[in-house]
Order: structure tokens, then sequence, then C-alpha cells
């Protein structure tokens, strides 16, 4: 039902505005299948309009084109997933913990969501207008935590001071897409989420500021290492 606006013209209740989004919605989850299933270039609007039970005309009321409906799958789940987790962080307060939640949490997504992750890495990922378009910035707003909490851990002391939160970003989500990549197209490992904990220790060597009893330990142990080094020496010298 349309009300009436002050001018004598009618616009969209709020009934008709939520159908207006879940039809959107609809569009892009049945473009998603088609789009898994036959790839970009090969999936058709007929065949998009087909899966999401709509007509052309329909699906042109939303979308301008196949890559806008394709560019739109992507901030549709980005923008999701970031409201999921923006509540979850709401909890974890110590640098660290909240660094191997946003690991996990990436893995999951990419785990639960096969075909968003295959379209998302395989087909997105190298398109250069998908990276130039509006619908990219959802991606980067996505990533905002991850240096939010980075330079938080530097400030708190947790973090080496010489940390560059832009580099470490782009460290921690290589290491997420290449563990990704590898899952969509030889299927190993089975389960990229179980890889959390091996991804989180290593950012963590490379980020984590060392306290002085650390050191002192390193030291120990360097020393060790070379007084056996010069002790083999004298050896094979004598």
């Amino acid at each position: 039902m349309a009300i009436p606006s002050g001018n004598g013209s009618t616009r969209p209740s709020k009934n008709k505005k939520k159908r207006n989004v879940d039809k959107q919605n609809a569009i892009l989850e049945g473009a998603l299948r088609v789009f898994g299933e036959k790839g970009f270039e090969d999936a058709t609007v007929a065949a998009i309009c087909a899966e999401a039970g709509i007509s052309e005309p329909t699906l042109y009321e939303y979308f301008d084109s196949k890559e806008d409906v394709l560019f739109s799958i992507s901030e549709l789940y980005t923008r999701r997933e970031f409201e999921r987790f923006s509540e979850l962080m709401h909890f974890i307060d110590a640098p660290r913990e909240r660094v191997r939640a946003i690991i996990q949490a990436y893995l999951e997504f990419y785990e639960n969501n096969p075909l968003y992750t295959s379209v998302a890495l395989l087909t997105l990922k190298g398109n250069r207008r998908y990276l130039a378009s509006p619908a990219y910035q959802s991606v980067r707003d996505a990533a905002r935590p991850l240096i939010e909490v980075l330079r938080d851990g530097v400030q708190r002391g947790v973090f080496r001071d010489d940390l560059d939160p832009y580099l470490v970003r782009n460290m921690v989500l290589g290491f997420i897409e290449h563990l990704t990549i590898q899952w969509l197209l030889v299927g190993r490992p089975k389960g990229i989420a179980d890889h959390t904990g091996t991804i989180f220790q290593m950012v963590m060597r490379a980020i984590e500021k060392e306290d002085d009893d650390t050191i002192e330990v390193k030291l120990k142990i360097n020393r060790q290492l070379a007084d056996n080094l010069f002790r083999t020496n004298d050896d094979h010298g004598s």
C-alpha cells in the first residue's frame, strides 16, 4: 500500500520497501548459484532470472547489467558478515584474541559459503572494474577492524612499535586467501577453518612485541648455539 506524501504524490510503505529489498536479495542469491555453476562469462541474464523466478524487466528494475549483479553479490555477502562480526567483536577486548577472531571469522565465512567464496576469489579478485567499483568499498570497510586492532595493539604495547598495519593486513589476508584458493581448486585442506591457529601463530611471530624475559631467553639460546658452533669448529680443527 502506498502512503500519500504532503505534495499529493505517493511513496512506498515500509512493507513495500522491505519486499523490494527481499526481492533484490533473492535475485542476488539466484545469480550466485548461476555464477557458481556456470561462471560469469557463460551465465546469462535469462538463466539468472529463471533461477530467481523473475522476469528480465524485473531484474533491470534493480540492476543495470549482469556485471552489476555480480558486484552486488559481493556487497551483500560482505555487509552481512561485517554486521554479524561487528556484534561479536564487542565481547573481545585483548588485541591478540581479536586478531585470532578476525582470522577465524574470515576462514569460517569462506568455508561456510563456498559458492560465494569461489565467485569472490576466482572471479572478482582479478576484475579491475570491480576493484574500482563502489561495491568493492564494502570489502575495504570489512578489513578495517583488522587495521584498528593492529593499531590498538601497538598503542597497548602488545605489538611491535614499528608495525605497519596495512602491510600486516595484506600479509594476513594473503595467508587466508592463498589457503582458501588452494582449498577451492584442489580440495585441500579439507577444512580451512581448522588452520586458524596456524595462521594466527605465524602472524604473531611477525608482529608480537617481545618482553624482556622473552628477549633474555632468546639471547641465552643464541649464546648456546654459538658456543656449540665454536666448540664443534674447535674439535674439527684439533
